[in-house]
This record gives structure tokens, C-alpha cells and sequence, in this order.
């Protein structure tokens, strides 16, 4: 708690620092980078955009030290990754639990990714996260938000880098890129990296560390210069992973006798199995000893970033993807085509009870411990597995005007077909030998929740206006027609028979529209304001549920409603930019447990909050950053059973009652964040050197990790601070960083996620990075 406070002390020192300064260090302070963005599907300056976006350029992303998605949500404003690369902005995202597209989809170089890997950012020119819907420009999906990634370019001469990052936890990060112009009308760029370390958590009854990262990324752009109003870029790349990716967190549960885990509160237990399925099913059908509960005596360390599992996680995971994009100006009107293309698998199992038991049955027994491996044992082992693949095919073409009048306008057809299909499927020994008895197929010899042939088509005719009122007034009018499609079979096998597969087919149509103005008043204390207001509409499709009694999901639509201002102070080097938003839901989608399986369904909600942005420059030598966010959210009428306690009764688990979650706060939604920076910049002696230091602080306030919001669904509030110092020789082209990051070491937990109460509905735990220390070292040439 300690740690906390003097996060949340160094933040506010320095947001009020920044408060106090600009008066009196006007006359010397620099003007801030100036940073272009593609956030409204053309050039920008991004404090000229009429949306909330926060953007990254290359140099930004090294100086706040952005590695991968983890990194990047510490600087966003009501920002919040869940795990699994699992984006939620101003409460929104994906909060379903399988099979249910984001809220907040990735574009890579203007294409959809459909299933954006866990892979670092590498060779990134820029990344930016637009806040709020995006409904007009971006289509459905994107009701949270959107992330466009912008991957570098070749350049028109020879030229290159390589870098070599070594760590604490055997870290080991190699990047390479290199540019190779061919001929006057072509350049090639060849950018990759690879990533090795040990895991950040021990495994005390395998003696391993795991949660690992083995992984290695490649890609290839080539540019075609074909005169002065036409270009084109086509990107390829390929991403593998091979690790000990810990999927299942830390097991949290204070026994209880009757649920298997007291909804009330988590401790280092493990679950009373007495009154599981399992553990009945395992009395009934296999050499159970005399005794009882089958996780007497399992181990479960106090240590956060310790577990005791009978088996170390494994992680697969493969991407491929492509894009192609053309731009031709005719003058008034430029033509845009954008291609893509990706293609996803992944296959990861863990440990389903998360535990090493001390249980023996009275003789070995031969069954399944997962799909490939029988084994003869007296232990009782378990497996659970995630699989998943699929493919995403897009195109896009757009219109885009340069009138010199006061109107201008963007028309444009998107289009996209994907295939999916994959689930979880889980084994135990209890659950084959009763299937068995019953004289059931293989197929049922496990807990399955799967799809197949999972299709999806979309098309969509969208466009903008835009209309100058006035020379310092714009009226902006969109709208987006969209119809899609989606179907496949799903089946779902929890200690029953092999039913049939349940074929499902959602269709969809929805007209989303946008109305803003922005107004560029020329003020006496400010070089640029913009101050805008918008209403925008948002759309998410319906989908499939494994489940046969909800075969089916509903759309979710959001109705947006946003006012900000973006300054720009003290001849360039202030700059504050303030949102405040109100959003109203219609058809949220959540996920729950229900039956063993997963289904998702539609609530209302209401969301609104407010969010600051500012960033300062003081002199040659200091910069300071900071943003500050609020957010409040509140669920409509809806009945839900909680898998807790479904019975709402510690002495009984049925019958099922439904409680009503009206008034409770969507999951991963904290009220208040706060991050700041500051970074002292100087040149070392005479020579060509500088030296930078610099600090983050971020704090983040507690949130709920489901619906529900009980008790054991609270996550603590958290901050993170981190620490770098740089030397660059640019004639060199020579640098070299030192970094720490999570100084205090805390043990932060970001989600909390309830297993099936067939194994005693414990919690899994997610936690982000501990401290990790290194150094980089990057020579350009």
C-alpha cells in the first residue's frame, strides 16, 4: 500500500508542477513535436483531429519505454488490458469470455487484424488509440474504440539498425532492420526480432519457471514509388510463438464446504472438493481411496508469482498477414485501396485444477490426460485446452476530396469474410471413466465447448461531409450502412451425450451515423484551439454461443455523445487537451459461466467520465507529460445467475437464482487513473553525446473483474513506476539505455477470472510484469 501512495504522490507532484510553471518559463520553453496522424482515414496534426486520440510517434514510443500491449495501457487515459491482449477503454471492450469479437479491434496499415497476436511492437512508426466510437469511418466492432498500428517504411536510401536488449530473467531481445532502395521506382525494408527469457513465475512442483516467452516476429515492406501522385506499399509478416505462456493465472480460494470456494473472500486455499461432480463422479467410477476431498494437502504458496501445478503450461501460437495499399491523387480527389489479409492458430493448455495433488488412487488406472497422451498412474491429472484458428480477408476503397471551397467529403466500401472455429476442452480422469461406463464415444471422455465452420461475411457503404460553416466553424455529417452475416456449428459436451452439432446463423444490418462540429477560435492566451462536440452512433454484430439453450447473441449499439478541447499554449510548448463523454448502451455484451460452458449475453449500461491529456516542455532540457482520467459506469436491469453462488446461499448451490445487477459497474472500469511523466535531457561535455533521464508513474484505481461486483471480484488499485537513462551519439548513430521497470516490485493484479465449479470454483489471478531491469544497446547505420 505504501507503494501506491507514493505512485500516486510522484503523479500528482508533477501534474502540479506542470500547473505552476508555464507562466514563468515561457520566454525559454521549446515548442512540443508536432506529431501527423491517420486517425480520421487522412494526414493530420493530431491536435487538429476532433476526437479523442492518443498517439505515439517512434521516438515517443522508446522514451516511455512501449513494448507491447502491456506497456502502451499505462499511457492511455481510461485504458485497461485484461490479459490475452484484451483492450477495454472507457469500459468497453471485450467483455464476453470466448468467440465474441472486440470492442476495440487492431488495424495494421489501415487492415483489420482479426485476431491480433501477443508479439512486441517492433519497428513501429507510430501507433494511435482513438477513444470512443468509431462507427462512421471504422464500421461495426468498434464501439470501445480502435488501435491503428503504422509499421515503418523503407527509405529512399541504404540504411539500417540493429539493436540488442539484455535483461534480468535471462532476457534476451534481438531487432534488426535494414533498407534496401531498388532502383528509382522500389525500396524494400526488412525489419525482424526475436525474444527469449524465463518465465516471471515458479512452479515449485515441476522445479520450472514459466510464463516464458520464446518468440520471434518477421516482416518485409515494399514501396513503389510510381510517380509523384501514386504509391504503393505492400507488407508481409509472420509471427511464431513457442513458449511456457501461463494462460491460467494464481490460484486464489478460501476453502469452503458446501461451493468449493467462499464467494466471500480469496485466500491461499485450496477448494473443498466434497461436494464437486468431479469429486462425486470419482467416488462412483474410479479406485477412489477412503477419505475425502480430493485437494487435501495440494500445496498453493503465498507467493503470488508462485504456483504448484502437476504440469507447466505450453503456448503455440502462429500468425501470417498481409496488406496491400494504393493512393492515387487525381487532383480534387485522391483514390485509396487497401488490402488485408491474416491468418491465425494458437493451442494452448495448462493444468485444469491448477494444482499438485497429494491424492493416489488405491491402484494406477489407464486414461486421457489430454488429446494426444494416455497414461497408467495412480495421480490424477488434468488438462485444460484452448485451440483456435482463423482467417480474416478485407478491402477497403475510399474517395477522398481537396476542394478549395467550404465543402469536402470521404465515401468509401469496406468489405470482410472470416472463418473461425476452435474452444476449450478439458480432461479429468472422473469425467472419462463415466462417460465410459455410460458406454459414450471418446468424444465425450472430456468437457468440450467447441465451434466449427464459423463463416462471417460484412460489407458497408460509409462516408463524411464536411461543411465550413464559418472560416473557423465545420460541421461534420457521417453515416455507415452495414450488413453481415455470421454462422457456424457449435456443440457443447459437459458430463452428457454426444449430441449434434447446433448450426446457428446471426444476420445484421444497421445504419450508424456521426454529427460533429469543431470550432477554431482564435483566442488572445492560446497559439490553436479546437473545440468540438459530436453525437455518434456505434454497432457490434451479434454472434454464436456454444450453448444449445442460447443458441444465439444480440447486436450492441451505443448511442455517444462527446465535447473536448485541444490547446496549444506558450508558443508551442504546452499543450491540453480535455474530453468529456457520455455513452448509452444498448445490448452490451457479457460473458458468464452457465453449466459449465460459456454464453454471452445482452445488458444495458450507461458510461460516462472525463479525461485530460497535457504535455509541457520547460527549456532546452525538461519535459513533462501527464493525463488524468475519470470514469463511472452503471449496468441496467439485468438478471443473471453469478457462478459464484449460484443458489445466492452459502449453504446450497441450487436452486439457480437470478439477482439483478442493476447499478453495478461494468468489469475492468476503474473510476480514477493517473499517469505522469518527467525527462531531463543534456549534452554530456563537448562532444556529440546526451544524456536523458527520465521517470513514469502511473496509478490506477480499483475496478471490478466481473459484472457482479462482489467482494473476491474487487481488484485492488495499483501503480507502476518506471525509470530509464539514455546516451545518444545521433552523428554515430550510436545508443544505449538503462531501464527498470516496476520499481517497487508489486505484485499488481489486472484481472481475476472464475473457474467451472465441476474443479470448486477457485480464482485465477493475473499479474502484471515484476521489476525487470536491462540494458539496450542500438548502433544505426
Amino acid at each position: 500500500m505504501r507503494s501506491y501512495r507514493s505512485v500516486a504522490i510522484a503523479a500528482v507532484s508533477t501534474i502540479a508542477l506542470m500547473a505552476g510553471a508555464p507562466a514563468a518559463v515561457a520566454d525559454t520553453a521549446n515548442e512540443l513535436e508536432e506529431l501527423v496522424v491517420t486517425a480520421q482515414k487522412r494526414e493530420q496534426n493530431l491536435q487538429d483531429v476532433p476526437i479523442a486520440v492518443s498517439a505515439f510517434s517512434e521516438a515517443a514510443l522508446d522514451r516511455v519505454q512501449i513494448e507491447d500491449a502491456t506497456d502502451i495501457q499505462l499511457s492511455i487515459p481510461n485504458a485497461v488490458l485484461t490479459g490475452n491482449d484484451r483492450f477495454t477503454l472507457r469500459g468497453v471492450g471485450n467483455n464476453a469470455l470466448a468467440g465474441v469479437d472486440p470492442g476495440v479491434p487492431t488495424f495494421v496499415n489501415g487492415a483489420a487484424i482479426g485476431y491480433p497476436p501477443q508479439n512486441e511492437f517492433f519497428d513501429i512508426a507510430r501507433i494511435e488509440v482513438l477513444r470512443g466510437p468509431q462507427g462512421t469511418l471504422y464500421g461495426r466492432n468498434t464501439t470501445g474504440g480502435a488501435i491503428n498500428i503504422i509499421t515503418r517504411k523503407p527509405g529512399t536510401e541504404f540504411g539500417g539498425e540493429v539493436s540488442v536488449q539484455a535483461g534480468n530473467y535471462d532476457n534476451i531481445r534481438l531487432g534488426a532492420a535494414v533498407d534496401l532502395p531498388l532502383g528509382s521506382v522500389a525500396a524494400l525494408r526488412l525489419a525482424g526480432y526475436s525474444l527469449d527469457r524465463d518465465g516471471y513465475t515458479r512452479n515449485v512442483a515441476t522445479g520450472h519457471d514459466v510464463d516464458g516467452r520464446d518468440q520471434w516476429g518477421a516482416r518485409g515492406s515494399l514501396v513503389f514509388n510510381l510517380g509523384e501522385k501514386t504509391d504503393a506499399t505492400l507488407m508481409l509478416s509472420r509471427f511464431e510463438e513457442d513458449s511456457s505462456r501461463a494462460r491460467e493465472g494464481k490460484r486464489l480460494c478460501k476453502a469452503h464446504p458446501v461451493l468449493g470456494c467462499d464467494p466471500r473472500v480469496l485466500g491461499f486455499d485450496s477448494p473443498d472438493a466434497n461436494t464437486t461432480i468431479l469429486q462425486t463422479l470419482a467416488r462412483a467410477f474410479t479406485p477412489f481411496p477412503a477419505g475425502g476431498n480430493i485437494y487435501a494437502g495440494a500445496p498453493n504458496p503465498t507467493d503470488l508469482r508462485a504456483i504448484a501445478a502437476d504440469t507447466d503450461p505450453t503456448y503455440e501460437a502462429a500468425q501470417t498477414a498481409a496488406s496491400f495499399e494504393f493512393n492515387h491523387d487525381f487532383g480534387p480527389i485522391t483514390l485509396s485501396a487497401v488490402l488485408g489479409y491474416s491468418k491465425f492458430s494458437t493451442e494452448q493448455n495448462t493444468d485444469w485444477d491448477n494444482a499438485d495433488l497429494p491424492f493416489r488412487f488405491t491402484r494406477p488406472i489407464t486414461y486421457f490426460k489430454d488429446r494426444d497422451t494416455q497414461v497408467t498412474t495412480d495421480r490424477l491429472l488434468t488438462t485444460d485446452s484452448f485451440t483456435g484458428r482463423g482467417t480474416t480477408k478485407t478491402g477497403e476503397l475510399r474517395l477522398a476530396s481537396q476542394f478549395e471551397g467550404r465543402f469536402n467529403f470521404l465515401v468509401g466500401y469496406f468489405g470482410a469474410q472470416g472463418t473461425n472455429s476452435g474452444g476449450f476442452e478439458t480432461w479429468h480422469p472422473a469425467i472419462e471413466l463415466f462417460q465410459r461406463a455410460l458406454g459414450r464415444p471418446q468424444e465425450a471422455w472430456r468437457v468440450s465447448t467447441l465451434t466449427r465452420n464459423g463463416k462471417s461475411e460484412t460489407w458497408a457503404l460509409f462516408g463524411e461531409s464536411y461543411f465550413e460553416v464559418t472560416p473557423d466553424l465545420r460541421l461534420t455529417v457521417g453515416a455507415r450502412y452495414t450488413e453481415e452475416e455470421r454462422s457456424g456449428e457449435s456443440r457443447s459436451i459437459v458430463l452428457s451425450p454426444v449430441g449434434p452439432w447446433v448450426y446457428a446463423k446471426f444476420e445484421g444490418q444497421k445504419t450508424t451515423y456521426k454529427v460533429a462540429l469543431d470550432w477554431t477560435p482564435d483566442l488572445a492566451f492560446t497559439e490553436k484551439t479546437l473545440v468540438y462536440g459530436s453525437v455518434s452512433t456505434g454497432y457490434k454484430g451479434g454472434g454464436q454461443n456454444a450453448n444449445a439453450s442460447a443458441p444465439t447473441f444480440g447486436p450492441e449499439t451505443v448511442t455517444a455523445y462527446e465535447v473536448g478541447t485541444k490547446n496549444v499554449l506558450m508558443d508551442g510548448a504546452l499543450q491540453a487537451n480535455v474530453t468529456a463523454f457520455y455513452y448509452d448502451y444498448t445490448g452490451l455484451q457479457l460473458g458468464q459461466r452457465i453449466n459449465g460452458g460459456v454464453v454471452t449475453r445482452n445488458a444495458d449500461a450507461t458510461i460516462y467520465g472525463l479525461e485530460g491529456e497535457f504535455a509541457y516542455s520547460l527549456g532546452e532540457h525538461w519535459l513533462f507529460d501527464a493525463n488524468i482520467s475519470h470514469l463511472h459506469t452503471s449496468i441496467g436491469t439485468f438478471l443473471s445467475e453469478d457462478a459464484a453462488n449460484p443458489a445466492q446461499s452459502l449453504t446450497a448451490t441450487t436452486p439457480t437464482v437470478r439477482v439483478n445487477l442493476k447499478g453495478n459497474e461494468l468489469p475492468h472500469s476503474p473510476g480514477f487513473k493517473v499517469k505522469a511523466g518527467a525527462q531531463y535531457q543534456t549534452a554530456i561535455g563537448a562532444g556529440d553525446w546526451t544524456a536523458t533521464f527520465r521517470v513514469d508513474a502511473t496509478w490506477q484505481d480499483s475496478y471490478f473483474a466481473r459484472e457482479y461486483n462482489t467482494p473476491t471480484d474487487r481488484i485492488d488499485s495499483w501503480g507502476v513506476v518506471d525509470l530509464q537513462v539514455r546516451f545518444d551519439n545521433d552523428p554515430k548513430g550510436l545508443s544505449a539505455r538503462v531501464f527498470v521497470k516496476n520499481l517497487t516490485n508489486d505484485d499488481n493484479i489486472t484481472n481475476i477470472i472464475i473457474e467451472d465449479a465441476l474443479i470448486g470454483r477457485y480464482r485465477n489471478a493475473r499479474l502484471l510484469e515484476p521489476r525487470t531491469y536491462g540494458v539496450i544497446v542500438q548502433k544505426r547505420f
